[in-house]
């Protein structure tokens, strides 16, 4: 009686402390992983420091969202022996599958939090972007996570496992993000790419990023060369309808990944 009467003491103690400490450590993470992909992009002299911060918080989203929520559908499956009963399994009825994806977001939306707080107290005063850009970057960052995680969730109804599952979400990324770099030799066979540039800069999640900061990454020395889009006019689709599809890409795998049948 005893026993269980400390068991239960030290389980309402210990077990907020070790959550709280978990979320410290994996902000702390997400922070260091931030400010790595920052200097790889600063390396790159795709923009100033400012700028980039935002960009590499967009691409750290879209990467870190999916993984979370596959290895989060992967602990809520019923303990088989059998591989192929494994991944026949259905998932504990006791939690729904946009309950468990959102849920494995906690870690990434405590980053979140502390980032915007960070960056409300500093960017302002170092730079020329405002508080309200701020917010509505922090804004598109919060779509991107839950996005990337319902598309890394479908993939995982697909695949039942977090790796192949969370490899085909970061290859769905890389063609919508890497697509514009895929017209280069599409510009040696049609005369004029304008009418087909625009759908790919709707779609590209980063096109949201570039048009509140006002800047063209792809007009920098190192990426000049390496796209057709510099040769014609083109104007980066207003942030909110990049965030559309993205929104109603999200939709679609809810819809899909909440269907029993697959």
């Amino acid at each position: 009686m005893i026993g269980r009467f400390e068991n239960l003491i030290l389980g309402h103690v210990v077990n907020p402390q070790w959550k709280v400490g978990k979320i410290c450590c994996a902000v702390l993470l997400q922070t260091l992983l931030l400010l790595v992909v920052c200097q790889l992009l600063l390396l790159a002299k795709l923009g100033q420091f400012t700028d980039l911060i935002f960009l590499s918080e967009a691409l750290l989203a879209l990467t870190i969202a999916p993984y979370l929520a596959c290895s989060g559908l992967n602990k809520f499956l019923p303990p088989l022996v059998s591989t192929d009963l494994w991944r026949l399994a259905r998932l504990d009825p006791r939690r729904s599958w946009v309950s468990i994806v959102l849920g494995s977001q906690v870690y990434t939306f405590c980053f979140l939090g502390f980032a915007t707080l960070i960056f409300l107290i500093l960017i302002p005063s170092i730079s020329t972007i405002t508080y309200l850009k701020v917010v509505q970057l922090q804004l598109v960052i919060v779509v991107y996570i839950v996005v990337a995680a319902s598309v890394g969730g479908l993939w995982w109804r697909v695949f039942r496992h977090e790796i192949y599952a969370t490899e085909v979400t970061y290859l769905g990324w890389i063609l919508l993000i890497g697509g514009v770099f895929l017209l280069g030799p599409l510009d040696r066979v049609i005369d004029t790419l304008e009418p087909i540039i625009p759908p790919f800069l709707h779609l590209n999640p980063l096109s949201a990023v570039c048009h509140l900061l006002e800047i063209d990454v792809f007009r920098t020395p190192h990426l000049y060369e390496l796209t057709p889009i510099p040769s014609y006019r083109v104007v980066y689709p207003p942030w909110h309808i990049v965030c559309i599809w993205q929104i109603l890409i999200g939709i679609c795998c809810v819809t899909l990944g909440r269907w029993q049948h697959i």
